[in-house]
């Protein structure tokens, strides 16, 4: 169930919030509320949400000095308001929060807003697990003796340089001079995957950090990490982080 805080002046709001969402719905569970950003920062603090809703105008400490104060792209933030003023909303986005909502709130609307915000929580624990994988990697690898992990350090290194180039398993046999049957069984007992299932990982990491630059169109990224087929590529960006890449490119576009 993912976590949400509402943080919000109002207790008719905070109580109208909890009714009118269907939370199990959405796999969603209200952990705590606060009814200003003092209180709304020692929630946070206490409870780790996942989603937090937060109201802009708060004595003691408003929404936005409250954003100043949390970590960003650690939590999904949906901004509720009754100012449209240009200034409140884009010091919001400068935050990157998931969406600014105006009040009286629309049930729909912020429905809606919490669907993107556990799309956004997906594609940050998709990348971060992404990432802590090609790093424990290596880890195990310097733990490694030199001997054992020779034929891996030259196979990864093969990888490294020619991803984006079509690789296969004989392609590694002949320049580490192993067979592939060893090769793979040195993939399982350091990596604790094969060959092929490394490969992917590492095309789709590669390809999680150009669509965070925001500099290349999608089939150009396919290309790029080593994918002649956009519509594969997409199918396999999909099974292994989750969600689609462009749902992904959306997401850092905000951020």
């Amino acid at each position: 169930m993912y976590r949400v805080c509402i943080i919000e002046d109002e207790a008719i709001i905070r109580k109208g919030l909890r009714r009118a969402i269907d939370w199990d719905a959405l796999k969603c569970t209200v952990v705590g509320e606060a009814a200003n950003g003092n209180e709304g920062y020692r929630l946070i603090e206490k409870e780790k949400p996942d989603i937090i809703i937060l109201d802009i105008n708060m004595p003691i400490m408003d929404g936005i000095a409250l954003l100043e104060l949390l970590p960003r792209e650690t939590y999904s933030v949906i901004i509720i308001s009754g100012h449209s003023e240009f200034d409140y909303a884009k010091k919001a986005i400068e935050f990157g929060v998931t969406e600014y909502l105006l009040k009286p709130l629309d049930h729909a609307a912020l429905t809606h807003s919490i669907q993107r915000a556990i799309n956004e929580i997906h594609m940050r624990r998709a990348y971060a697990k992404g990432a802590n994988e090609v790093a424990d990697i290596y880890c195990v690898l310097q733990q490694t003796p030199a001997v054992a992990s020779v034929t891996i350090m030259k196979a990864l290194e093969y990888i490294q340089q020619h991803y984006h180039e079509k690789i296969t398993l004989e392609d590694i046999r002949m320049y580490t001079g192993k067979s592939s049957t060893s090769i793979n069984n040195r993939f399982q007992k350091f990596i604790g995957m094969t060959f092929n299932e490394y490969l992917t990982k590492f095309r789709i990491q590669q390809a999680l950090d150009l669509i965070k630059t925001q500099s290349y169109h999608m089939y150009e990224i396919a290309d790029m990490v080593g994918f002649s087929d956009y519509k594969y590529f997409n199918q396999v960006f999909h099974k292994v982080v989750g969600v689609a890449p462009n749902i992904v490119k959306t997401y850092y576009s905000r951020t």
